[in-house]
C-alpha cells in the first residue's frame, strides 16, 4: 500500500454524447457527419471550459465507439439519432462458428474502418491550426470482443468448449494487433513501454478462467508490441482479479465504476496506481449535490488518491459545480 498523496488529482471525463448535448447536436448527425463530427469535438470542450473551467481540447479523431472493434468482424452497430450507439444483436450463433472465425486479411476494408478512415482524412484536411489528429482503433481486450460477438453463450462455451474458444480467442487477438498496427501506421505512432486495454467483461470469470481466457491474449497483445507495462480501464472486477492483474506487470487499474470493487480493496491490495470512479448514475445523475460531495469526501477518506466522474447526458450544473467546488478542498 502506497502513502496518501499530500494532494488528490481529479477530472472530469466527458463522452461525446454530452459534448452533444452541450451543442445541441444529435448523436445520429454527428455521426453521419465528419465535419459535424470534428466541430463538436472542439466546440463541446470550449463550452465546457467556458462553463466549468474543464481544459479545452486540442486533439480530435473519427469516433465510432469502441464497438468499431467487433465490427471488422461482423459486429453491426446501430448509430442511433438520440442516444449512444449500440451493438445490434451478436452474430456469432454457435460455438463452432466462433472457433472458425478468422481475422480479416486487410483490415482496412472490415467493418467500420472504412468510414473512419475516409472521416481521418477529412479531419487531418480540414482540422483548424494546432489541433491533432488520432485513429484510436484497437484498444479492447479480445474477451470483451468475444463477448459483444457471441452473447451471454461464451460464459458456457468455455466450459463445454474450452478448445474451440481458445481458437476464437486466437483469432480476435489477431485482429487487435491488426487494428493498433493501423493506428499506428497512420498517427505515425510508436508502441511504447506501456500498453494499454478496456476489459469489460473479464470479471464475470472465475480467477483461473480470467487467466486462461483473458489475462493471457491480452499478455500475447503486449508482448507482440513490446510492452513491458501494462494497464487496463474495467469493470465487473472482483478482488483476486485485481493481484492477478498486478503480478502480472500491470501498472495501473481503473475499475471504473466496478460494483464489487471498493476504494478500501484497493488501498488492501494494491501498490500500483489505481481509480475507483465516482458511479456516474446513483453519485451523480440521481444524486443531490451535497450527495455527491458526501461521497467525493468518503472515497477520499477512504484512501482514494485520485478522482474522476464520467458525466452522461442530463446531469445538473448544479451537480457538476458541486464535483468540482469539493474537489479543489482537495488539491
Amino acid at each position: 500500500m502506497a502513502d496518501k498523496p499530500a494532494s488528490i488529482p481529479w477530472s472530469i471525463a466527458v463522452p461525446p454524447e454530452v459534448y452533444c448535448e452541450y451543442c445541441g447536436v444529435k448523436l445520429g448527425d454527428y455521426h453521419r457527419d465528419p465535419q459535424l463530427m470534428m466541430d463538436v469535438q472542439l466546440e463541446g470542450p470550449r463550452l465546457l471550459h467556458e462553463k466549468y473551467g474543464l481544459p479545452l481540447r486540442r486533439g480530435i479523431s473519427p469516433d465510432f465507439s469502441t464497438y468499431a472493434t467487433g465490427s471488422t468482424l461482423g459486429l453491426e452497430i446501430d448509430f442511433l439519432q438520440e442516444h449512444a450507439p449500440s451493438p445490434k444483436g451478436h452474430p456469432i450463433g454457435s460455438v463452432d462458428e466462433a472457433a472458425a472465425l478468422r481475422a480479416p486479411e486487410d483490415i482496412r476494408q472490415a467493418g467500420v474502418i472504412p468510414r473512419m478512415l475516409e472521416y481521418y482524412e477529412y479531419m487531418k484536411v480540414h482540422a483548424p491550426e494546432g489541433v491533432s489528429v488520432g485513429f484510436g482503433l484497437g484498444g479492447q481486450a479480445p474477451l470483451t470482443t468475444a463477448v459483444l460477438l457471441r452473447g451471454h453463450d461464451f460464459f458456457l462455451d468455455v466450459y463445454d468448449a474450452p478448445e474451440k474458444v481458445h481458437h476464437f480467442m486466437e483469432a480476435l487477438t489477431e485482429n487487435a494487433i491488426k487494428e493498433r498496427e493501423l493506428a499506428f501506421e497512420l498517427t505515425g505512432g510508436r508502441p511504447g513501454e506501456t500498453i494499454g486495454f478496456t476489459d469489460d467483461y473479464g470479471g464475470l470469470l472465475p480467477p483461473d478462467q480470467y487467466i486462461e481466457f483473458d489475462l493471457q491474449y491480452m499478455l500475447k497483445i503486449s508482448d507482440h508490441f513490446g510492452a513491458t507495462k501494462r494497464s487496463s480501464h474495467t469493470e465487473l472486477l472482483k478482488r483476486p482479479h485485481l493481484t492477478i492483474l498486478q503480478d502480472n506487470g500491470w501498472v495501473y487499474i481503473d475499475v471504473g465504476t466496478d460494483p464489487y470493487i471498493t476504494v478500501k480493496d484497493c488501498v488492501e491490495l494494491l501498490h500500483i496506481d489505481w481509480l475507483v470512479q465516482l458511479k456516474t448514475s446513483d453519485e451523480m445523475l440521481l444524486a443531490t449535490p451535497e450527495q455527491v460531495q458526501a461521497t467525493y469526501r468518503q472515497m477520499v477518506a477512504d484512501g482514494a488518491r485520485q478522482m474522476l466522474v464520467e458525466l452522461c447526458p442530463g446531469i445538473a450544473e448544479e451537480n457538476i459545480f458541486a464535483f468540482i467546488e469539493v474537489a479543489k478542498d482537495y488539491e
